[in-house]
């Protein structure tokens, strides 16, 4: 949340906040609120100062949830989404193909050799 206008907001997660060891820097101080929180990222996100809410202590502290930002991983990475794209088999392409198995006999023939 390095935007300006994010900072005294409380990031919203659907889901677990786990904790990352490539952050060296210091981590900044931050109203978080999601379904499960580790102990490592627990421990890193109060000695910063920070707040860890639940999503029913949100609810009591915002009920229209005004001042919160709803975190979202990344749309696209579903397994499907690699079969999406220009035919497998087209020059430049790299969609993967929707093949039974990876054997001999499977997409193997005219120029897949």
């Amino acid at each position: 949340m390095n935007k300006e206008d994010r900072k005294d907001k409380t990031a919203v997660v659907v889901g677990t906040i786990t904790d990352d060891k490539r952050f060296v820097k210091v981590f900044p101080k931050m109203s978080v609120c999601a379904l499960h929180v580790t102990e490592g990222a627990r421990a890193r996100i109060l000695k910063a100062g920070g707040t860890i809410l639940t999503l029913d202590q949100l609810a009591q502290m915002y009920p229209k949830g005004e001042n919160t930002v709803l975190m979202s991983g990344p749309r696209k990475a579903r397994e499907v989404y690699r079969h999406f794209g220009a035919a497998p088999g087209v020059p430049h392409s790299s969609t993967k193909p929707y093949v039974r198995s990876k054997g001999r006999k499977f997409e193997r023939a005219r120029g897949r050799r």
